[in-house]
């Protein structure tokens, strides 16, 4: 039957549909180090390594490469497809115990990462604009600014007298006029400026706070045409040019508005000159050089690396990428790097992975990839190891070449593109081992297998040469004494599912907290892991014995449904990697004559 209405609106409740439930990406690693420029509080998404030289840099050819660089690469070697890099740098006051670091020749007076600036003066002498580096390093001492003020394009005249406390005059034609346009007016006997607010048929609009003085005769002729400058920055390698900018806070073209957040290489801030107008607008200057710029590598400190949280624009280091929830794993290349220049102790390495591990404790959905110190031999190696203990962290050992390298690095770069590739090609259950480290020509050193035995009982993972099937990943445990979490895959698998479900039951929050909820919320969870369970991720013939999922109200009692809680329990039984072949070898021995009458 055709139901008829009246015409109108009319409103229907709608169903309210939970979210799917699926893995979220995984393999995905922010690599924390030094770098010649780029942010140093805030993570940038890379998808290449020639997107990291872009953002980043390279060091000056004077200091001897740091680890970070080559272990991105080797992570897009391996198999991986992006990454997050942050950069670090020493940023604040040095504590008093640094005084007795050692450091390298001319560090002194590099002991801060500073931004290069130059400021521009205006017509009259003053300083009217301050042009600064992107980002701390003396990389920004090479930028160049240059300001032109270009004759005007645009001419238009008054066809109607401006009168004394109008804002607003008729012109012409106003092609080439819009708002926020700055504006002359001359007569030859007398000028003003304006910042233009709105543009109405052939009228163009000023604030009401600012109208004419005096009378502009249309028949003088008065000429209308917009003011600016342009400035270009330029390095050997990248120019940038912007045009059509002026000083008024309040216009579209005002420049800080326009280059902020824009320009790749510098940030503008207007120093308010009280000079009038036009003297106010930057003179003209040619290369006008940026300096003071340093990169503050030599004093890097383990706090750097550290870091914190203060809010927005005031992050950096470990805590400052404790909220990036895009990242499944963490690597620290340049931690050893410190070490072999004698600028740390291996101490201050422990320090700063103790902390890696206690972000990834904290936030309980990522994972450290981490690296020994340099020079390690395997006893040193297992005692390294037993420093820590946590499912959260995984050691890998010994330090390899890359092809193209005349040097030993930290592997944690190609061993987190090996995670990325295993994750992608078959899943996260998948132990990261027994796996092809691409792009590596040579190891620090050959291990026997009574070394990689002992090693892998310790929790530490080696790299292994073998002659027909090159260097591989020969371990695959974390740095825990639990048995039940000492698998890299099993440790993932569960904080892949605890992603997953964080993320997909959002919707949860602000539902009524009663049996349909929980009804729904075991259902949809049920089916989740039924899927993952079929796709190979869970252990068991059965999905009974896969896992076990309860949301009722034993578990969700009066005292939790009154602190706002849904409480939902998940037992799960991951796939544990076959570590050992055992190869049973029976030889029958011919039975006598006498057996075989018998």
């Amino acid at each position: 039957m055709v139901a008829t209405r009246s015409p109108g609106v009319f409103m229907e409740r709608g169903v309210t549909r939970s979210a799917e439930l699926a893995l979220l990406p995984s393999g995905i690693p922010v690599f924390l180090g030094v770098a010649e420029r780029g942010p140093t509080n805030e993570p940038i998404r890379v998808t290449s390594i020639e997107e990291f030289w872009r953002y980043f840099g390279k060091l000056p050819e004077f200091i001897t490469p740091t680890y970070m660089a080559v272990a991105i690469d080797g992570f897009f070697v391996n198999g991986g497809r992006e990454c997050y890099v942050m950069r670090i740098a020493h940023l604040f006051e040095r504590n008093p115990r640094d005084d007795d670091r050692p450091s390298l020749a001319g560090s002194d007076r590099l002991d801060f990462a500073i931004k290069s600036s130059v400021r521009l003066r205006d017509g009259a002498k003053q300083n009217t604009l301050q042009i600064q580096a992107l980002s701390e390093g003396t990389w920004g001492n090479a930028i160049r600014a240059s300001v032109q003020q270009p004759p005007s394009s645009v001419q238009t005249f008054l066809t109607v007298d401006g009168q004394p406390e109008e804002f607003g005059v008729m012109v012409k034609s106003t092609f080439g006029f819009a708002r926020g346009s700055h504006i002359k007016l001359s007569d030859g006997k007398q000028e003003t400026y304006r910042v233009l607010t709105a543009v109405e048929g052939r009228v163009l609009y000023w604030s009401e706070r600012e109208p004419l003085e005096t009378t502009f005769s249309s028949s003088a002729p008065t000429i209308v045409e917009p003011v600016g400058f342009d400035l270009i920055v330029e390095t050997h390698n990248q120019r940038e040019v912007f045009r059509d900018l002026n000083l008024a806070r309040q216009s579209p073209r005002f420049a800080e508005r326009v280059i902020n957040g824009v320009s790749q290489l510098i940030t503008v801030t207007d120093l308010q000159s009280m000079s009038p107008m036009p003297q106010r607008l930057p003179a003209e200057v040619a290369q006008a050089q940026l300096d003071g710029g340093a990169d503050g590598l030599f004093t890097v400190r383990p706090e750097d690396f550290i870091g914190m949280d203060s809010g927005p624009g005031q992050r950096f280091g470990l805590w400052g990428i404790a909220e990036l929830e895009q990242i499944d794993l963490i690597c620290l290349p340049d931690l050893p790097w410190y070490v072999s220049k004698g600028l740390w102790t291996a101490k201050d390495m422990e320090v700063v992975q103790q902390e890696a591990v206690n972000v990834c404790e904290y936030t309980t959905d990522r994972f450290a990839v981490l690296d020994l110190p340099p020079d390690t031999n395997p006893a040193g190696a297992m005692h390294w190891r037993r420093l820590f203990d946590s499912s959260y962290a995984a050691f890998y050992f010994p330090y390899l070449q890359p092809l193209g390298e005349q040097r030993k690095v930290p592997p944690c770069g190609h061993v987190a593109g090996v995670y990325a590739r295993c994750d992608r090609d078959v899943g996260v259950f998948r132990a990261p081992a027994n796996e092809a480290l691409q792009g590596v020509v040579d190891l620090e050193l050959f291990l026997q297998q009574g070394d990689i035995a002992m090693l892998n009982g310790e929790g530490v993972n080696c790299l292994q040469i073998f002659s027909q099937r090159g260097i591989r990943v020969w371990g695959a445990k974390t740095a825990s004494s639990d048995t039940q979490l000492r698998y890299v895959n099993v440790r993932r698998t569960i904080l892949a599912i605890a992603r997953a479900l964080q993320r997909g039951l959002q919707w949860v929050v602000f539902e009524p907290n009663d049996e349909r909820l929980w009804h729904v919320v075991e259902r949809d969870v049920s089916f989740f892991l039924d899927s993952l369970w079929r796709k190979g991720y869970l252990n068991g013939a059965q999905a009974e014995q896969a896992f076990v999922v309860r949301c009722d109200g034993e578990l969700n009692s009066l005292e939790s449904i009154d602190d706002g809680q849904v409480l939902l329990d998940v037992w799960l039984a991951p796939l544990r990697p076959a570590e050992f072949l055992g190869v049973r070898v029976v030889q029958e021995i011919e039975a006598s004559a006498e057996e075989r009458g018998a």
